[in-house]
């Protein structure tokens, strides 16, 4: 996503949510001395940092005046538009600013780390987050390679290297608790995999990190790949909107996440993983309700079809009357829940000073099984003759993740409209 759309994407989230002002006000107002203590003058990593949360985070810091701040990704055009942001900023941000295209767990990436000065904060964004990632065993090894291997492979970098001495911080997911889908399960792994790297004695080698947080968080309108987004795509391309009427999700806004991540960054207790304060019901939304806003921000109005092809054939037509055409359909892919949480069986959101923001305090995986997994996981990747299929990566997964209920319907995304 374009950060230039973000004025539009605010509004259309706020008629969306109902929130004229940002979910995080309260507490970033309360905490800004301690926020803009914690970043000025900091040294920053940021891996991921170019795709919809990661830039909204790096707009957040760059305001509190990091004297650093270096960003990996592999997409080159995002990674332009981000530093196009920051460059033309009203305020341009004044810090060293270095941006590298390459992945948070190459063996490039391990080079460049091991030469550079210590970072202060660690951020990762880095992640393949699409349920539809697990359509079948390539496209899920390359999901775990990712999620898990590569992720690491990059703490382990950074420990022996010296980074994130005050602090490092990983996304995680709203589908991390109770997960039924793989991607969902491959997040809440990777939570253990941060805590893992944060004991003395336990995972890997080399010091161990003393400020670990984690945050699960809402759906984020518009984020790169969403369905959201692809409303926008498809209103370019002159084609049908297509979305769920069964499905509720939370939601926020770039901006919200950006600032929501900055806390767990900042905030937290260490070992915690950081959640909001949203509420079942009250602040969940369908997929109808925000194709609605859309239109309506761009001065049209739905009209719905059950029809795909009829649907299609009358885009022109419906856009002369001033509508749109919807078509609705049923949830019935893998991995699909009808509602979100944030927290699951054995844990409990806590007070943790912060109006907006829950904590939950970490809990540790099965050594065993993490390394397992990763074993399994880098023979899939790795070796052209290894005999590794889907469901030996989903066994491997689930006796890490022993909360897993993966729904299996034997349907992609991909066959859908």
């Amino acid at each position: 996503m374009s950060l230039s759309l973000t004025p539009r994407i605010e509004r259309i989230a706020r008629a969306v949510t109902g929130r004229p002002t940002s979910l995080l006000d309260v507490d970033l107002t309360a905490r800004a001395h301690e926020l803009d203590q914690a970043v000025r003058g900091a040294r920053i990593l940021v891996a991921g940092g170019a795709g919809t949360i990661g830039s909204a985070t790096i707009l957040e810091l760059v305001a509190r005046r990091p004297a650093a701040i270096t960003v990996f990704d592999p997409s080159e055009n995002n990674l332009a538009e981000l530093v196009r942001t920051l460059r033309s900023a009203s305020v341009p941000f004044a810090g060293e600013l270095s941006v590298q295209p390459f992945g948070y767990g190459s063996a490039l990436a391990a080079r460049y780390l091991r030469r550079q000065a210590p970072f202060d904060y660690v951020m990762s964004f880095a992640a393949l987050k699409h349920v539809r990632s697990e359509r079948d065993g390539y496209s899920l090894a390359r999901m775990l390679e990712v999620n898990l291997l590569e992720a690491d492979r990059f703490l382990q970098v950074c420990r022996h290297a010296g980074h994130g001495r005050r602090g490092v911080f990983m996304v995680s997911t709203d589908k991390a608790a109770r997960p039924v889908s793989l991607m969902g399960a491959s997040k809440r792994a990777m939570e253990l995999l941060l805590w893992a790297h944060g004991e003395v004695g336990g995972h890997g080698q080399g010091p161990t990190f003393t400020q670990l947080s984690a945050a699960r968080f809402a759906n984020v309108a518009f984020s790169d790949g969403s369905l959201p987004w692809a409303f926008l795509q498809r209103i370019e391309k002159r084609q049908p909107l297509a979305l769920p009427v069964d499905v509720k999700r939370y939601l926020v806004s770039p901006q919200e996440a950006g600032q929501f991540c900055l806390i767990s960054a900042l905030l937290a207790p260490s070992h915690t993983v950081m959640v909001p304060a949203l509420a079942p019901g009250r602040d969940e939304f369908g997929f109808d309700r925000v194709a609605e806003a859309t239109l309506t921000e761009l001065g049209l109005r739905p009209r719905i079809y059950d029809d795909e092809a009829e649907a299609r054939r009358q885009v022109e037509a419906e856009l002369a009357r001033g509508h749109y055409p919807v078509v609705l359909t049923r949830s019935d892919t893998n991995g699909e829940k009808p509602h979100e949480e944030f927290v699951c069986e054995g844990e409990r959101a806590r007070d943790v000073g912060l109006s907006a923001v829950h904590g939950i305090e970490a809990r540790s995986g099965d050594p065993a099984a993490l390394g397992a997994l990763l074993s399994t996981i880098a023979r899939a990747v790795s070796e052209p003759e290894a005999d590794i299929g889907r469901k030996d990566l989903v066994g491997a997964l689930g006796r890490l993740v022993p909360e897993l209920r993966h729904i299996d319907t034997g349907k992609s995304l991909d066959a859908k409209m």
